[in-house]
This record gives C-alpha cells, sequence and structure tokens, in this order.
C-alpha cells in the first residue's frame, strides 16, 4: 500500500472567485461569468459564484436562462489574463509546501509526505493552505487529501466550498463503493453505460468484477479503473507534467446535443487560455492544433487538425484556427462531446530564427 499523502488543492469557482477577490463589493453577491461585450443578457455562463449557483445557475447554460433562475446575478465579463496570473501565484505557493504538479488551471496536486513523515499532520498543512489563499488572495479551495492522486481528488470533491476531506483507502471504499460509477473519477457516461450492460452499476460492483471480464469490455482501462475503485492508484506526483506529453486537450460532454456557435466557441476560447496557460508554464509550442468531437455517444470521437510551420502558444491564433476548423466540419452539427487538443509540441528554448 502507498506510504504517499497527497493533497489535490481545488479552487472552489474560481474564474467567478477571482472577480470577487478583485472587487470586494462583488462578496457574498451572486456573480455570473459570461455574457457577450455588447448584449450581457446573451452568451454562456462560464463560471457562477456559488451564490448563483445556489440559486440553480450552472456553467455551461444560457445566460439569458440563468437570469431567469437569479435575477439579481451580477454578470462580469470573462478576463482569462487575469485568471492566469492568480493561477500563477497559487502554484508558486503550492510549491513551497511540497512537489506540485498542475492538473488545470484552478487544481494541482501536492505530495506531503516529508512534511508528514516530519510530524506535521496532514490536515494542519490543509488549513494551512486555505488560510493562506484566503488571507493573500481572497480565494476559498476545497481540499482532499488520499494516499493516491484519484483518491485524493475524489476526496475534495465530498465538501465544497472550503472543505477538507481526508480518506484512507478503507475509508475510501466504505464512502464511495455504494456510489454510482459516474461518481469515479475517470469514468464517463459512455463507461458507465458499458458497464451497466454487464449489471455493473456502482463503484463496489466494479472493485468486485472479474478482471477478466472488464478487460474484455473496456480494455487495458478496465484494470486501470478497477484499481481507482479498489483506492489503488499512482501516487507519482509529476511536477514537470506535460513536459514530454505527446498532446494535451480539454473536452467536454453535454447532457444535449448542442449546435449553437456561441456556446461552443465560447467554451472552446475557455479550454484554449487554459491550455496556452499549460503550454507556457512548461515552456512548450503546439505546431498541431485539432478539434474534437462526437455525434453520437455510442461512436467514438473523431478529430480535425491543422499543423502550423511555426509552433505557437498565442491563445488568439489558436482560437481562429479551431473556430476556422468548426465552420467548415460542424458549423450547425449537433455534437455531444466537443473539445480541443493541442500537440506536436517544440521547447521555446530551441526555436529556430527564420532567415527568410
Amino acid at each position: 500500500m502507498s506510504r504517499k499523502t497527497i493533497l489535490l488543492v481545488d479552487m472552489n469557482s474560481f474564474f467567478a472567485s477571482v472577480h470577487q477577490a478583485e472587487d470586494s463589493s462583488l462578496l457574498g453577491k451572486p456573480i455570473i461569468v459570461g455574457g457577450v461585450p455588447n448584449n450581457r443578457s446573451k452568451g454562456m455562463v462560464i463560471a457562477a459564484s456559488y451564490e448563483a449557483k445556489d440559486k440553480g445557475v450552472y456553467t455551461t447554460m444560457s445566460v439569458y436562462e440563468a437570469l431567469k433562475k437569479c435575477p439579481e446575478a451580477i454578470i462580469v465579463e470573462r478576463n482569462h489574463p487575469l485568471y492566469s496570473s492568480y493561477s500563477k501565484k497559487i502554484m508558486d505557493f503550492l510549491r513551497l509546501i511540497g512537489p506540485t504538479e498542475t492538473a488545470s488551471i484552478d487544481e494541482a496536486y501536492v505530495d506531503i509526505t516529508d512534511r508528514v513523515e516530519k510530524g506535521t499532520s496532514p490536515r494542519t498543512i490543509a488549513m494551512y493552505i486555505q488560510k493562506t489563499l484566503w488571507d493573500k488572495l481572497k480565494l476559498g479551495c476545497s481540499i482532499g487529501c488520499s494516499n493516491t492522486k484519484t483518491s485524493a481528488k475524489m476526496a475534495a470533491d465530498i465538501k465544497k466550498p472550503f472543505g477538507y476531506v481526508h480518506l484512507g483507502q478503507l475509508q475510501f471504499c466504505s464512502f464511495f463503493h455504494p456510489q454510482k460509477l459516474r461518481k469515479l473519477h475517470g469514468c464517463g457516461l459512455k463507461t458507465e453505460e458499458k458497464l451497466n450492460k454487464y449489471d455493473i452499476f456502482t463503484i463496489g460492483d466494479l472493485a468486485k468484477a472479474d478482471p477478466l471480464q472488464l478487460k474484455l469490455i473496456l480494455g487495458k482501462r478496465g484494470e486501470w479503473l478497477q484499481k481507482a475503485a479498489l483506492g489503488i492508484g499512482s501516487d507519482f506526483v509529476n511536477a514537470e507534467r506535460e513536459k514530454g506529453d505527446k498532446t494535451i486537450g480539454k473536452e467536454r460532454t453535454f447532457a444535449q446535443p448542442t449546435s449553437e456557435p456561441e456556446i461552443l466557441m465560447a467554451l472552446a476560447k475557455n479550454m484554449i487560455e487554459s491550455l496556452c496557460t499549460r503550454l507556457k508554464q512548461k515552456k512548450l509550442r503546439a505546431a498541431t492544433i485539432a478539434i474534437v468531437f462526437k455525434i453520437k455517444r455510442e461512436e467514438g470521437s473523431h478529430s480535425k487538425s491543422i499543423t502550423l510551420e511555426e509552433a505557437t502558444y498565442d491563445p488568439d491564433l489558436i482560437y481562429t484556427i479551431v473556430e476556422k476548423l468548426y465552420d467548415n466540419h460542424l458549423i450547425e452539427v449537433p455534437l455531444v462531446l466537443f473539445g480541443v487538443r493541442l500537440s506536436n509540441f517544440k521547447d521555446t528554448n530551441y526555436i529556430q530564427l527564420r532567415l527568410f
């Protein structure tokens, strides 16, 4: 059994909270990040504060519908450079605590094994992180603690906002085994539907399933998911994550097929800003830009891509290419999944100078 102690630090309603941190008059008020510059009642909700979420507002719903549920909500325009600057401050602080792996713009794994072995309790460290981020940045976070990354991630989701949950392997199994498969990190709707056909409905069912049967159903991924269901998995916090990765990307699955370009392109812009932040942090540029999509849930995903002569991490350029790919191949096509993927990386330290 792993002897590691890992935290997953998850910033609470990050984009909306950053606006509240920047403007104290917004604290405690329902905030919706989204809209369009000329008409704030249009567009898609990119993020919402907990005060707005409590009224039924959620990410990807239209701002028009959100205002029906929460008429008093304050609409603010998205500001990705601002979010990136706050994310950098957070990640720099967490690296002072222990080896830190950036999972996304608002999430990170922190290995606190050395500090725990020297006598500091995980709760003390977690409370210090929460207090410092609030005192210095006025940002809240929820923290999960466990012996693997997946278990820590799932623990962080249990209590929000400002929560702290520590689960050992036995506690993890006791809490999660009665729950539906969709609660298992890494198990999507399509995978859940496949497993349901074989009478595997809960995380506990998956933990007890025949490994050979899982391999026949899901291939090698079945083995990985079963280990996750048992509270077993990777405990390696990679502070250099993505440096050697072949691709990075983000995807979103929709409850109902979506064909509205405004919603999809707003979502793409959000994904691109996050991905470009990760590229810059690792001093990489991407030469191949792709859109990923599904038209039917039961089918695999498809992609369309463009490869540039010179690699880039410019979000505006990448957005222009993604928009072109969408217009050329998917305009008005109902999608159940949409995403952006970057690959074919070049190290920015070795970008060739062009003479002509």
